[in-house]
């Protein structure tokens, strides 16, 4: 039944006016979201009826479920081409299964495609993966998800090796993201979508959008995205009578009572990773309380939206991309962990419910309720605005050892460009010491997450091996590697474990036997003399402990090794 809504969509005769050509009407009713095997079957079906349509399997997942991948372009051209100046759009479903309105809107999204060649727009090719956590989705189940207004059976949220796929794209830890890397490196989009479902506040609105943070994004590229593309997707979505909220970013609250935040998506997010490369970003995130049929249907008409304006703007979102770019390029420091400033905002008029107090039928407290026979419309604040809060100067080059081996495949696997150095060399380059450091308490994410780092800078003579690697910070990848390589940064690679060894000392001293070394260094240093003695005077206690006296002596002794808290990752100006 599912499959004959879907795929049996009634379409208009061809249009005379190209860029007039409407998708036919979502005829969806159902409660119930498609199975895997339903979607790729679908999915084959319009790859046989289309010859403009090609699916293939990009990659295997952590459980050996494939990935699969459509192309959809008018001159048959399903491999990447750089040179042929297209504008790509690349369509993400069901990174959180249980997400699912996007997986079936795009089925009938690509069913009207096939069997009407005239609406895929010419110069445009477009990507579409059906299912991106294939095995979360294949982990399906009815108490999933609790809350959300349908569909009678969904997807888990996790991943088989239970990870949120949807906070993997900097640490890939998960074999898909490895797929995903494979696809956006080598198609190179200038629009993304990723489709959700949101929760956390009731409200009018079916669905709600996230674009990447302007102040984040910054350049042409958000010039272009906020004075013509969002106009554009909110202005044409009213008029379909779907009206847009931007994404209501609260929780456990009111949205009117201090309005809303917008959602700053650092690079773990998957738009916080595609703004690296210069690529526009959605979220499409449906009101998981509004009936899953209102839920595709918006979906739906969201990617009828965003086909609309790409095919329209396809030479500008081209022009754009390779101006920002070269923007990138030109900039002299890199801007990161962002935050909403709290003393700017804008005002909007939100359509919301009422949110009242009653008392608890299980409990002897009150309870939130949203009424909804009380909806309203207010001017309220927006905090669309977000600030750095830190900004580092780039390089010329980066130096990475080639002994730190899953920090160079994940460059590999996001094609940046490098040499390996074919001799060994000593070379003079900036060092930077983890100064302050917080350890977490608790595991994120398969990983324990650091964050407030500090840095000293050093300018230093450094021997490197036959093999390191050299990284020109002149290439697409800047931003990425600003981010990956900067020991400060909440969403590096140093934030993320990859090097916490370095955290550690490998040597140290006997005490019985350094008394004597010790002396011996006093004696002949005297700045180390000098430095000691005003030592003794700033922490008189310590004097009486022989390890707090020997270490500070072996800290500033040619002992101490240079690698403890040493960044592995060098830079040349």
């Amino acid at each position: 039944m599912i499959k004959r809504c879907l795929l049996s969509l009634l379409l208009l005769g061809n249009f005379s006016n190209f860029l007039r050509a409407q998708l036919p009407k979502l005829k969806f009713q159902q409660n119930i979201s498609l199975t895997f095997e339903q979607t790729i079957t679908a999915y084959q079906k319009a790859d046989v009826a289309s010859p403009y349509m090609s699916l293939e399997i990009a990659g295997y997942s952590d459980a050996g479920n494939p990935i699969h991948l459509l192309i959809i372009d008018k001159q048959q051209q399903f491999k990447p081409n750089p040179s042929a100046k297209k504008a790509v759009w690349f369509i993400l479903n069901g990174i959180h299964p249980g997400e699912s309105e996007g997986i079936d809107a795009s089925v009938a999204f690509v069913s009207a495609l096939a069997q009407n060649p005239n609406l895929i727009p010419d110069s445009v090719t477009i990507i579409i993966v059906p299912s991106y956590n294939v095995d979360g989705m294949r982990n399906r189940k009815h108490f999933t998800r609790a809350n959300q207004n349908g569909p009678d059976e969904k997807g888990f949220r996790a991943s088989a090796n239970n990870l949120d796929l949807n906070r993997d794209f900097i640490k890939a830890d998960s074999k898909n993201t490895q797929v995903f890397y494979q696809i956006f490196q080598d198609w190179q989009p200038h629009v993304f979508l990723d489709t959700h479902t949101s929760n956390g506040a009731d409200y009018q609105y079916t669905i709600t959008l996230i674009s990447t943070q302007e102040q984040k994004l910054g350049g042409p590229a958000a010039d272009f995205l906020y004075k013509k593309m969002n106009p554009f997707l909110f202005q044409n979505m009213k008029k379909k009578g779907l009206e847009m909220s931007p994404y209501v970013n609260v929780f456990s609250q009111s949205p009117d009572a201090q309005g809303f935040e917008v959602f700053v998506e650092g690079p773990k997010f998957s738009t916080g990773y595609t703004s690296l490369f210069a690529c526009l970003g959605f979220v499409a995130e449906t009101h998981m309380l509004k009936p899953f049929p209102d839920r595709v249907n918006a979906t739906y008409e969201l990617l009828s939206s965003l086909l609309n304006f790409i095919k329209q703007n396809k030479q500008e979102l081209v022009r754009t991309k390779q101006a920002q770019l070269l923007w990138m390029r030109e900039q002299k420091t890199y801007n990161s962990n962002f935050k909403v400033d709290r003393n700017s905002h804008k005002n909007i008029d939100f359509k919301g419910f009422e949110m009242e107090l009653k008392p608890s039928k299980i409990g002897n407290y009150e309870r939130d309720f949203y009424n909804r026979n009380k909806p309203y419309t207010k001017t309220i604040p927006y905090y669309d605005s977000c600030k750095a809060n830190w900004q580092g100067s780039i390089p010329s080059y980066f130096v990475v050892p080639a002994s730190w081996q899953k920090a160079i495949a994940l460059l590999k696997a996001n094609q940046i460009e490098m040499m390996a150095l074919k001799t060994d060399t000593l070379m003079l380059v900036r060092t930077n010491y983890i100064d302050k450091i917080q350890y977490a308490n608790r595991p994120y994410e398969g990983h324990f997450v650091h964050s407030g780092i500090e840095t000293k800078e050093q300018l230093m003579a450094v021997k490197f091996y036959k093999g390191d690697l050299i990284i020109p910070s002149q290439q697409n990848g800047i931003w990425y590697l600003m981010e990956t390589l900067s020991a400060q940064t909440s969403d590096g690679f140093m934030a993320w474990n990859f090097f916490d060894p370095i955290l550690n000392e490998k040597e140290g001293f006997s005490d019985y036997a350094f008394e004597e070394d010790a002396i011996e260094f006093l004696a002949n240093d005297s700045l180390l003399q000098q430095k000691f003695e005003n030592w003794k005077t700033q922490y008189p206690e310590k004097t009486k402990s022989k390890f707090e006296v020997l270490g500070f002596i072996y800290k500033n002794s040619p002992y101490f090794e240079k690698e403890y808290l040493r960044f592995p990752v060098y830079t040349i100006e």
